[in-house]
């Protein structure tokens, strides 16, 4: 029996990540995690397999991996992954997440835009950081999610998703996106199209839900942050650079805008020390809108479907799942 296949995780991952990913990976394969840098600089040369949660496989850590023959990532983002090199070598790259992890994400942006509304995190932090009890102060400030006019900018998994739930709150919804949807599907989902810039005008609070494109970078710039209303609320949950940060930053210390939700960053990880940290009605989670144990395991499992198929079998299970494999396909 010869030596058993090397799957490297290049950054770090919860505890019970690892554990779902023991338990779904083949036994045929061995699994190496990320605790230190040094733990990547031992195996990357022998790494048949690089899995990666959020700090991506750059062109420059791929050359230090000649073994490998697949790169899948514990989620459905691909951006920081270097997917044009991975492709020039034959390398399939893999993504999971996608439809696993939308109801939790979707929780999560609406719980953000509870939390912004109704002072959550100013109310607990001021109670039991320095004992205040303001209860007349903030009830002044605090509004109601019901009946509000939410405008969701990407209309895929996660934002219907979103659509679902607050359905409960009776919200008015309408929604942006580069693929319009027929009018009996609109209608079933109780949604109406709207223009970008119209949508921004109009909404009381503004979800994104859209991929990280060339077109989509900095979407949310300062001219269309200030399109918004002043007492407007923005919710980001899907990727950090669909906002410019500084720009937010500017308008929010203007007053312009009642607040924002922002769970996913330009580069990340974030500290205290973040602009919008000093900002006391912003939310800020470290980029965990997916991370439930539900959501969780079915990644994991999702991930190691292909990862499996490939060491044993040295075949893709699922190809709709590698985002090159129309690149991989093409005669040469």
């Amino acid at each position: 029996m010869g030596a058993k296949k090397k799957v490297l995780v290049v950054d770090k991952i919860s505890p019970k990540t690892r554990l779902l990913s023991r338990k779904y990976l083949t036994p045929e394969a061995e699994i190496f995690f990320y605790d230190k840098d040094s733990d990547v600089e031992e195996h990357i040369a022998t790494a048949d397999v690089l899995i990666t949660s959020t700090k991506g496989v750059s062109k420059e850590l791929l050359a230090r991996a000649p073994k490998c023959i697949m790169i899948q990532k514990y989620g459905a983002g691909v951006n920081n992954i270097a997917i044009d090199e991975a492709t020039k070598r034959g390398i399939p790259v893999g993504y999971s997440g996608a439809g696993q992890n939308s109801r939790s994400v979707a929780e999560y942006a609406v719980m953000l835009m509870l939390a912004v509304c109704k002072h959550i995190t100013t109310a607990h932090g001021k109670l039991v950081g320095e004992g205040l009890w303001l209860k007349a102060v903030l009830r002044d400030t605090c509004y109601e999610l019901s009946y509000k006019k939410v405008g969701i900018i990407g209309l895929g998994n996660i934002g219907r998703q979103v659509v679902a739930l607050l359905r409960g709150f009776q919200c008015e919804i309408s929604y942006y996106d580069v693929f319009r949807l027929p009018a009996e599907q609109e209608e079933k989902l109780g949604v109406r199209f709207a223009g970008l810039d119209a949508l921004l005008r109009e909404s009381d609070v503004v979800s994104l839900h859209a991929p990280l494109t060339d077109q989509t970078r900095h979407l949310m710039n300062e001219e269309r942050l200030r399109t918004m209303k002043p007492t407007a609320i923005l919710i980001n949950t899907s990727r950090g650079s669909l906002v410019d940060e500084k720009a937010l930053v500017r308008v929010l210390e203007s007053g312009h805008l009642l607040g924002a939700g922002i769970d996913v960053y330009e580069t990340e990880p974030i500290d205290q020390h973040h602009p919008l940290a000093k900002i006391e009605r912003v939310v800020l989670s470290p980029h965990n809108g997916g991370g439930t144990n539900e959501a969780i395991e079915a990644v994991v499992r999702d991930a190691c479907q292909n990862i499996n198929s490939i060491l044993i079998e040295g075949r893709i299970a699922n190809e709709k799942a590698i985002v090159n494999m129309k690149e991989l396909a093409a005669p040469a």
